[in-house]
This record gives C-alpha cells, structure tokens and sequence, in this order.
C-alpha cells in the first residue's frame, strides 16, 4: 500500500507474528522449540542445554542498547558479512524485526518493498541473521527496552559512522542504505 505524506511517497509493510518457517529466508529464531537437547548432563535432569548456530569471521562483542519508542519508519536497511548477527531482547518485551533476504531484488539500491518483512519478535526468544541479511535496527516496543547485538569491533566502529551505500564496507562491515535518499519513498511498518 502506497500513500503520499508531504509529496513523498509512503509504502507500508505490515508486521507479522514469528514463526520459524517464516524467518528461515532472513535467520533462525532462537529458542528451545524445535531443537534437539544435546546429551550434556548439568545437575543431573535440572538443566536442558540445545545448540543454536553462530558464524562470526572476527572476534564477537556484545552491544547493548536501550530504546525508546520511536516512528515505525525504516530509514535504513543494512547488512553485514562477517557475521550472522543476532538481537536478544532482554527482560522479555518484544520488538519489532524489519528484514529482507540476502538475495533480495534491489529497486534503487535498496530491497524492493515487496521483498521486505516485519516480524513482532516474542520477547522470550531471539533472533539471528544470515549473514547478508538486510534490517534495520529493532524498533522498541516500550521506553526503556533493553536489545542485546552481536558485533565485532570494524562493525561497531561502522554504526559509529556516517556510512552511506557501500563505503568502506570491506574495513567496517556495512552495507547502509538509505531508503528515503536512495529510492524517494518513505517505508513504515503498521502493526496487525
């Protein structure tokens, strides 16, 4: 759906609950559900431990971010290589996860509006990215909220930037694109 907002074009992707199935092209969802319990015995029957996949090429370090409530508007898509990035939510909110495939088609240099995708991500789960896999930060759900990032440092000292498409991508790991300057329409995500 397309609408005019100050004479700029606003598309709008609707937000959709997560499911494994549905999250598969862009990452995995990360939670017991699903997975086979490895035979590692913690306390006898007191603790359960399950594997979920990471890929990092570099060293990881944890980013944490507090948000507030801001315009369900997507103002960037980004991604990254060297890493499969995951976003925990802490203290159990959920957010809002804005992606497209690694293969998405691109329509000005950013991924065609139809193969964009908005999940409302239970806070008692998380999820991690494909390596390639477009997003844009997760949008809060409550003032405060608290998001757990993967990253490495080049990637930590790329959001610090002012990147713009393709710009040192090899030395920061970041591939930003921004919709609005890019494409000439505004992207907004609706809830159901």
């Amino acid at each position: 759906m397309a609408t005019i907002d100050a004479g700029v074009e606003v598309r709008t992707v609707t937000a959709q609950p997560l499911t494994v199935e549905a999250f598969k092209p862009f990452g995995d969802v990360i939670s017991v559900e699903g997975r086979e319990r490895l035979p590692i015995d913690l306390y006898g029957d007191a603790v359960d431990v399950f594997r979920a996949d990471f890929e990092a090429d570099e060293p990881i370090e944890f980013l944490l971010t507090r948000g507030k409530v801001r315009p369900f508007e997507v103002l960037f898509l980004e991604r990254h290589f060297n890493l499969t990035q995951t976003f925990f939510p802490m203290g159990g909110v959920p957010f809002i996860s804005v992606v497209a495939a690694p293969d998405a088609r691109l329509e000005d240099e950013v991924p065609a509006t139809e193969d964009v995708r908005a999940f409302i991500v239970p806070g008692s789960v998380a999820v991690n990215l494909h390596k390639g896999t477009w997003h844009e930060p997760p949008f809060p759900l409550v003032d405060g909220q608290v998001i757990a990032y993967t990253s490495h440092a080049a990637l930590t000292a790329g959001l610090g930037s002012n990147l713009d498409a393709r710009k040192n991508i090899n030395q920061l790991d970041v591939d930003k694109r921004n919709i609005k300057e890019n494409a000439g329409y505004r992207l907004r995500v609706v809830l159901p």
